[in-house]
């Protein structure tokens, strides 16, 4: 069934308090918070603090609370990824998934920050995003004209990235996931929102843009940083964001956005949104053919 605009929902969901009053209601009866990279199964949870950070070696030290079945609480050296090893800071608490490499060696995979501010500040927008989700009809979606729904997310260098932020200036925002190999899908969009960045730069045009990720489970800040370098992107208004993946649902949902979980990929639309200084959306594709040139000439 195609999507539709839901102009109407959107307007009445902004008028309607009791709307606001009920779901706010519901959200505050759900005491479960969900964890960033909650329901891994991969190797050993870890949980420790960074103590220090060897970018020549590739490794980060951290001490680490105790590994049921595995070993005790205890400080040591962990090879990580490219990404993670730039992420890293000394005295951040993290949570990863801690596993073995061909060689036997230890490696941590999967980090996220584990901080209570960072966790509330994601909590705190996305339970608005919730509600908005929630009121969307089955089968609709935030399209042109509508205000764009909140959300709170973590970029690539691990910082809290919200809509809020981007207030007063246009945003270009998409889906994509890192493990996409359709040439025709997530690497083609991804190359042409670059494009399309530089060309605003050339412009002198303040826009901002944004990929979310729809593989959070993977997809984590170090990643998202080693994908967005490996396509040369310039991070200072390109970001890359992943989080919660009940947030990330949300989003999906709100934008019409289909996905389906298969090994090792995902089937997935696609949506390509352009929303201007006051936060409506103004021009939507929903295919891969659109040009970078046809969204600078709305922008300029």
């Amino acid at each position: 069934m195609k999507l539709k605009n839901i102009s109407w929902v959107n307007k009445r969901f902004k008028q309607s308090s009791v709307w606001v009053l009920v779901f706010g209601i519901l959200a505050a009866c759900n005491p479960k918070e969900e964890f960033l990279g909650e329901g891994d199964t991969e190797g050993h949870l870890l949980i420790g603090t960074i103590t220090a950070v060897d970018e020549a070696a590739g490794l980060l030290e951290v001490a680490h609370e105790k590994i049921p079945e595995l070993m005790p609480a205890m400080t040591m050296k962990f090879e990580v990824s490219a990404g993670d090893l730039k992420n890293a800071k000394v005295e951040q608490k993290i949570r990863a998934r801690l596993v073995r490499d061909e060689n036997g060696a230890f490696q941590l995979i999967k980090i996220w920050p584990l901080d209570e501010q960072v966790s509330n500040d994601l909590k705190h927008v996305n339970q608005r995003l919730q509600e908005q989700a929630k009121a969307l009809p089955s089968g609709y979606h935030y399209g042109e004209g509508d205000v764009s729904p909140d959300f709170a997310l973590l970029d690539q260098f691990g910082e809290v990235v919200t809509n809020d932020q981007f207030s007063g200036r246009p945003l270009m925002l998409n889906f994509i996931f890192t493990r996409c190999t359709d040439a025709n899908m997530c690497p083609l969009t991804t190359s042409k929102m670059a494009q399309l960045q530089k060309l605003a730069q050339a412009s002198e045009l303040d826009v901002n843009f944004v990929s979310i990720t729809l593989d959070p489970q993977y997809d984590t800040p170090g990643v998202l940083r080693q994908y967005a370098e490996a396509y040369g992107i310039d991070g200072s208004n390109f970001k890359f964001v992943t989080g919660p993946k009940s947030a990330v649902r949300d989003l999906v949902k709100s934008h019409g956005v289909t996905s389906t979980a298969k090994v090792d990929t995902i089937m997935h639309s696609l949506a390509t949104v352009l929303i201007d200084e006051d936060g409506a959306i103004a021009k939507r594709s929903d295919k891969s053919a659109w040009t970078p040139e046809e969204f600078l000439e709305i922008l300029r």
